[in-house]
């Protein structure tokens, strides 16, 4: 079963089972990105002139605000998903005596900012451990969060293992103590169903590399209106409301989430990313989301007859369409790695020891079969 025929013709060389590191790009999305980069190579402003300029981040919003269920006025644009994460630690800086909380197994962009900022300002950084597996007990960050509390933030899914948290619990651990609630989504975002307002986060951003399936230099940012009203901490000449009226003794804000885009980005692969979205969302996520678990629920039972053991949580409530496999002591995970794409053509990643495995839309049940036979062949197993 395959949602999504058109990998790209020279890419049909590899079976990528690695959208968790870089997704293999929606062949609309290169194209997109391709063809914009030709018409300033041709023509410069020409031909992509001032208003293509001004509203270049009006089809990535729109095919976000889509996908997350939420108006288009929540959304904003960026570069990076670590952009817009930076300029929310910034604008918000927690003061001394207050903390952040989030958790050790986080992917590192999703506390530098905070760090960071905390460094400057005083603000105590707390982070959740994690176990072996690189779990991390939800009761373990519940209980850091006090009436002190200015920061709750987590990935939606760990990189590491694929645990995925409910983000409605956190959103209301947070909010009982006025706290804010941001979400770093992009190892969810295309491929968990996400209402963004129903989350109860007040921010989620998301990178267009992985799950989306765009390609570097786009990303994306829920920015809930109760908190559209920060000055950004990052800013430049797009963050005033009209930015062809530039003058540089005033700033006016818009009125809102776009008050997080400040600069001018690739926006071919804005644009890209946007049709790459809306692929997603003609599909439907659900069924994405219903295909993504089907892969992986072949994957972990091939894994588990093989006799070896899995890292990731396999439970509903918990488990992603990434899974961490554990490589028998007397290989190394990264020669494995390394084996699998020289030798097989399958992509695969090595992260915290694990072989990780994450598959998506574009791979089939044939695929998870071909990747199950090469690793045995690999082991001697």
């Amino acid at each position: 079963m395959q949602l999504f025929i058109g990998h790209l013709p020279n890419m049909q060389k590899w079976t990528n089972l690695s959208y968790a590191n870089v997704a293999t790009t929606s062949p609309k999305a290169n194209q997109i990105a391709l063809e914009w980069s030709e018409s300033l190579a041709r023509g410069g402003a020409a031909e992509f002139d001032a208003d293509a300029e001004k509203n270049g981040m009006i089809p990535l919003r729109t095919a976000t605000s889509k996908l997350l269920e939420c108006p288009i006025s929540d959304v904003c644009v960026s570069s990076s998903a670590t952009e817009i994460l930076c300029s929310l630690a910034w604008a918000i800086a927690p003061k001394k005596g207050k903390n952040i909380v989030s958790t050790k197994a986080s992917f590192p962009s999703t506390v530098y900012p905070w760090k960071r900022v905390s460094e400057e300002f005083g603000a105590e950084i707390r982070l959740a451990p994690h176990d072996e597996n690189y779990y991390t007990k939800p009761e373990d960050i519940l209980s850091l969060i006090d009436e002190n509390t200015a920061i709750v933030t987590i990935s939606h899914v760990e990189y590491a293992c694929g645990q995925r948290y409910n983000l409605k619990s956190f959103a209301k651990a947070a909010h009982d103590v006025g706290a804010l609630f941001i979400v770093d989504a992009t190892q969810s975002m295309g491929m968990v169903p996400i209402n963004a307002r129903d989350t109860g986060a007040d921010a989620i951003v998301a990178s267009g590399y992985k799950w989306l399936r765009g390609t570097y230099g786009a990303a994306v940012g829920y920015i809930a209106p109760e908190i559209q009203s920060l000055s950004p901490g990052i800013i430049g000449f797009r963050s005033h409301k009209d930015i062809w009226n530039m003058k540089a003794e005033r700033l006016e804000f818009p009125d809102d989430a776009s008050r997080f885009e400040f600069t001018t980005i690739h926006f071919g692969a804005a644009l890209g990313l946007a049709a790459s979205i809306d692929e997603i969302t003609d599909i439907g996520i659900q069924k994405v989301w219903a295909h993504d678990l089907e892969l992986t629920d072949l994957l972990i039972e091939g894994v588990l007859k093989s006799g070896l053991e899995i890292a990731s949580p396999t439970n509903d409530e918990e488990r992603s369409s990434i899974v961490s496999i554990k490589i028998p002591e007397n290989f190394d995970t990264g020669e494995v790695v390394a084996k699998l794409q020289n030798d097989y053509g399958i992509l695969a990643t090595n992260r915290s020891g694990f072989l990780r495995i994450s598959p998506h839309m574009d791979n089939t049940t044939e695929e998870i079969d071909f990747f199950l036979k090469s690793l045995r062949e690999i082991l001697s197993i």
